[in-house]
């Protein structure tokens, strides 16, 4: 049941083919009687293709990354390559046993290495390589889906030169979970030897947002729409404010534009010639601050700051979206089950629940799944399909509660193992990572 990454393929030419894959999973009996479904299927069942890497030639789409600078938002052994965060196995002689491609959850998916560090960063421990791909929360999931497949699929030269063939497995937490599913649906040239999905949850948005539309549509709408000042709106202040404290965060002064833009967008005067900082004045500036700069790189704290900032640069677009009329999800949750229960494709799926999370649903992702794993026997009853799903202690943010793991090994080696989990509050994070290790493990990997 290994999968790894395929030939290159134009992106809008998946884009829409997994629309058609939605279209077709909703009106297409469970037979295979239309011979379109049967290609779509079909092109997402290979049960191993090897990884070369002649698939650089065939990407000729680059893509406008999640924006951090690559070394900026840089901790521990994390490399930023072609957008994704990537954390290879400790010991560098090693093949890895697998790659996991992991996505996290809302807004927090947008710097995984560091929101979900300890977990990450213990499995590539165990001798796994981490691809954690970053995305900007949208309410179009298969715009989103396709964005995140670019990027972990332009790390398929540099992988195959260095290792050869490895399964892939996709993980995800949250909005992280349901992205895996769409992706192993709807994506037909995308399989997965399985995947791990941690707080499932798929509701619309009016109920995963409370008061949405008496609310957040009216005032998300407002604030997009109507100037605060002469020239510019409350939304477009935010971006530009965001853009110079990411400059900041980067050591740097903003550049000339976004001052130029600030400037026009607080002065009720047209002006011909902008703000501009002389080169030596900025020159100057920066060696100034480079000292403290340095001693915040080097301490981790920028890159944490850099991180912080990247993840709110997702609300103005997500307020800019509701302003345009986005009111629900896309694909909308019940074209989302419709698709899962006729399309979804990995052989192996572990469901992690946790003990008190108010929104998880796991138990109706369960029965989609089982539903799904009885049409498949249908088509192709030699194919073995497996299903498990497995309650934690913990809650919806358990796989983020936990320290860095080196500072977690710190401690455990001044306290112990148990008593610095119980004071640091990572046990069940731990617990977290036992379960996939296990669960990886179990199926050879």
């Amino acid at each position: 049941f290994e999968y790894c990454i395929p030939v290159r393929r134009k992106s809008c030419r998946r884009f829409f083919l997994s629309w058609l894959a939605l279209a077709m999973a909703m009106v297409v009996p469970v037979a295979d009687s239309f011979p379109f479904r049967q290609i779509l299927l079909r092109r997402g069942t290979a049960s191993r293709l090897e990884m070369t890497a002649t698939t650089s030639a065939a990407s000729t789409r680059t893509v406008n990354p999640a924006r951090p600078t690559p070394n900026v938002g840089k901790v521990g052994k994390w490399e930023y390559v072609h957008g994704n965060w990537v954390l290879r196995p400790s010991s560098a002689d090693d093949v890895p046993r697998a790659v996991l491609h992991f996505l996290g959850g809302a807004l927090v998916g947008a710097s995984p290495h560091i929101t979900y560090r300890y977990m990450l960063e213990k499995l590539a421990e165990k001798g796994f390589l981490v691809i954690a791909t970053p995305y900007q929360l949208s309410f179009d999931h298969l715009q989103t889906c396709d964005d995140v497949i670019t990027k972990f699929e332009q790390m398929a030269p540099s992988i195959a030169r260095q290792y050869g063939a490895l399964p892939v497995v996709g993980i995800g937490h949250s909005c992280g979970a349901l992205l895996q599913l769409l992706i192993t649906s709807l994506f037909p040239d995308t399989p997965r030897a399985g995947n791990a999905l941690l707080s499932f949850n798929n509701k619309p948005v009016t109920d995963a947002v409370p008061f949405f539309e008496e609310v957040f549509a009216p005032f998300f709408t407002t604030i997009a729409t109507q100037n605060i000042t002469p020239t510019a709106t409350s939304n477009e202040l935010l971006k530009i404010y965001l853009q110079m404290a990411k400059a900041a965060t980067e050591g740097e002064l903003p550049p000339d534009e976004v001052l130029q833009q600030l400037q026009k967008a607080l002065s009720p005067f047209e002006t011909e010639s902008g703000v501009k900082v002389p080169q030596e004045l900025r020159e100057t500036i920066n060696q100034i601050f480079q000292p403290s700069v340095s001693a915040l790189s080097d301490a981790g704290v920028l890159a944490i700051m850099n991180q912080a900032v990247h993840s709110l640069e997702q609300i103005p677009k997500l307020v800019d979206e509701v302003a345009v009329g986005a009111r629900d999800f896309v694909p909308t949750p019940a074209a989302t089950r419709t698709a899962a229960r006729k399309a979804y494709r990995a052989r192996r799926t572990l469901i992690v629940e946790f003990s008190d999370d108010s929104i998880d649903e796991s138990n109706e992702l369960e029965q989609l799944l089982k539903e799904a794993e009885s049409i498949t026997r249908m088509r192709r009853p030699m194919v073995d399909v497996a299903v498990q799903r497995k309650i934690l202690e913990g809650g919806h943010a358990t796989p983020l509660w936990a320290p860095p793991l080196d500072l977690a090994e710190r401690a455990e080696d001044i306290l112990g193992p148990d008593t610095s989990k119980e004071r640091l509050a990572y046990q069940q994070a731990d617990a977290t990572v036992e379960e996939l290790v296990r669960w990886l493990e179990e199926g050879n990997l």
